[in-house]
């Protein structure tokens, strides 16, 4: 309770004492009427009149003074002139604090209004002024203090803070900003205390008839970023051009409307143009241009028309170019490729590859193949000739020398028996040396008639066909040898030669010959078939595998046994080569596939 109030509730109850005692001097005081009537009037002013909590006494008080001329009255007078003045104290209370309640509301609420405003107005990240109808600034925030100047000014005038070059249009927007209640977007510079300007964007609205709140954000940084976006767009776009600048393919790029936006560099050296004549210019055009000077140009022109007409793309159209003035003699691959994005701009990019070379390459590859063709024609031929031809008169003189041999055992004198035994012997050498080369030359292998091979099984088969030969030998085999896919009786062929060579050729009391393997590169296995025998010199190494190529000529043999086996590892897709120190035994290596592979994949040696 504040010292008013106090001071306000005396003065009341004093006035109230003073007017019970003149009524009562007067002798008023007694008549009932009379008596209701002022003490509820008095209630109705002394509650609408008083504050809480002065009220809650009032009536109590009226009573009290009133009681001496109440104490007279019948129980009916006291009994109403009581629920008078308690009903009137209820409503006028009532009323009263709903009014009070109200007003103190809204005095809280515009204050809450008034500070909040201020706070929003002088923290704004933008500019902020209040304007009158001539645009001068009547009031600023803190923004503008900090982006304009003028720390100590609180009012600008319009000439002082807008640019001489956009007064005029900024006096329209102020014109159309009174008359229409706001505007929006509107650009326009700012000067600044320094003599600088600032560009921004405004938007403005009208509070009184002469008064309006305008808003200016800062556009500096907006535009900083819009120029730094589009220099990066421009670098980019030097980049990429001079990165399709640098390729050997033709390239246009041409817009949604068909008409070119870019043709690199390589498009005016293939077709002797100026590339930068053509820009903006119809695309067709432009390619009909181009048909000008190529072979059966019309046709590709008319194809390149009806894929623009339907909206598809050309791929890899075959079309040659003229020599001429400018441009030389070129084979060109054609592609035409329509942008259907999702960014729905639309538009093409045509492109010529140069495959002058390729074509070229596929020509001189056409060539070997036929020059190809005809030598395995001949080879053929030869084959042929060495089965039929020669093996046949040899195996006839053989069976003449051997009938004479036969029939006259103990009539021939001995150095005709030893002539024809020489001779009997060369025969047959050369017999095996036509077999084995008919073999070498008729060895071809496709890869899809290959089977699985279950070497544990194989390797038991060759052991087993050797018999004898293995007597007094250290044959040593893995108990797990894998599956490979094959031909397999030339893997059993393959095993076998060199298991037989390794055996034949070995000088020691104790010959061991060990077969191993293990996962190699890719999908092959690594085999190997080592001896403890006397070894081969380097420059053997590799001329072992060639056609009858013999170290040792006293050992029986053609010389072919090696060479058919590089042939049968070459056409299951590996690869077989030696190593060896003299006196240390040799070790022969060779892989062959865990699948159907093509010739030709092995081409690791280590």
């Amino acid at each position: 309770m504040n010292r008013s109030s106090l001071v306000r509730g005396l003065l009341i109850f004093g006035a109230f004492v003073i007017c019970a005692l003149l009524l009562w001097e007067g002798g008023l005081g007694y008549e009932p009427l009379f008596l209701m009537i002022v003490t509820g009037l008095w209630t109705i002013l002394a509650i609408l009149l008083s504050r809480w909590p002065w009220v809650v006494g009032i009536p109590f008080a009226a009573l009290a003074l009133a009681a001496p001329a109440l104490w007279v009255q019948p129980l009916p007078v006291f009994l109403a002139e009581a629920f008078l003045i308690g009903g009137l104290s209820l409503l006028c209370g009532g009323t009263s604090f709903l009014v009070r309640r109200q007003a103190s509301h809204r005095r809280v609420q515009k204050k809450l209004e008034l500070s909040y405003g201020a706070e929003v107005f002088e923290n704004s990240l933008n500019i902020l002024h209040v304007i009158d109808r001539e645009g001068n600034v009547i009031r600023r925030n803190r923004r503008s203090f900090e982006l304009l100047g003028w720390p100590y000014r609180r009012t600008l005038h319009v000439t002082e803070y807008v640019h001489p070059e956009d007064l005029g249009h900024f006096r329209i927007d102020l014109e159309r900003l009174f008359e229409r209640g706001e505007i929006r977007e509107v650009r326009v510079r700012f000067l600044k205390e320094d003599r600088g300007f600032l560009s921004v964007e405004i938007q403005a609205r009208r509070v009184t008839g002469k008064l309006a709140v305008l808003e200016a954000r800062d556009l500096s940084e907006v535009q900083k970023l819009q120029m730094e976006l589009a220099e990066e767009r421009a670098r980019y776009r030097h980049l990429i051009e001079d990165g399709i600048d640098a390729l050997d393919v033709g390239v246009i790029l041409i817009d949604a409307k068909g008409q070119v936006l870019w043709a690199n560099r390589a498009l005016s050296k293939f077709f002797s143009l100026d590339r930068d004549a053509w820009i903006g210019h119809p695309a067709l055009r432009l390619l009909e241009r181009i048909g000008m000077v190529l072979e059966d140009g019309e046709s590709f022109f008319a194809k390149v028309r009806e894929s623009y007409q339907a909206g598809t793309g050309v791929e890899g159209l075959i079309v040659k170019v003229r020599p001429g003035k400018g441009r030389e003699e070129r084979v060109l691959q054609y592609f035409s490729v329509p942008l259907c994005g999702t960014r729905g701009r639309g538009g093409r990019v045509d492109h010529f590859a140069d495959v002058t070379a390729l074509k070229k390459l596929e020509a001189e590859l056409r060539e070997q193949k036929q020059l190809l063709e005809e030598a395995n024609e001949r080879l053929r031929s030869f084959n042929a000739a060495v089965s039929h031809d020669l093996r046949n008169p040899t195996r006839a003189a053989l069976g003449y020398v051997q009938l004479i041999l036969a029939q006259h055992d103990g009539v021939l004198p001995p150095d005709i028996r030893r002539d024809l035994e020489l001779a009997r012997g060369r025969l047959e050498r050369m017999d095996r040396m036509l077999e084995d080369l008919s073999r070498y030359s008729k060895m071809r292998l496709d890869p899809s008639q290959f089977e699985p091979i279950a070497l544990n099984k194989l390797l038991a088969d060759v052991r087993e066909d050797l018999g004898s030969l293995l007597s007094g030998v250290d044959l040593r085999l893995p108990p797990d040898l894998p599956e490979i896919y094959g031909r397999p009786s030339l893997i059993g062929e393959l095993f076998s030669n060199l298991i037989h060579n390794a055996i034949k050729f070995n000088d020691k009391p104790n010959p061991v010959v060990e077969v191993g393997w293990k996962p190699h590169r890719g999908d092959t296995y690594l085999f190997w078939v080592r001896d403890n025998g006397p070894g081969i010199p380097a420059e053997y190494l590799a001329k072992i595998f060639r056609l009858f190529e013999q170290l040792d000529g006293t050992k029986a043999g053609t010389g072919a046994g090696l060479a058919i086996c590089r042939r049968i590892v070459e056409e299951h897709g590996g690869r077989i080569w030696a190593e060896s120190q003299v006196g240390q035994g040799a070790t022969f290596y060779f892989t062959l596939p865990r699948l159907p592979v093509r010739k030709g994949v092995e081409s690791d040696a280590h």
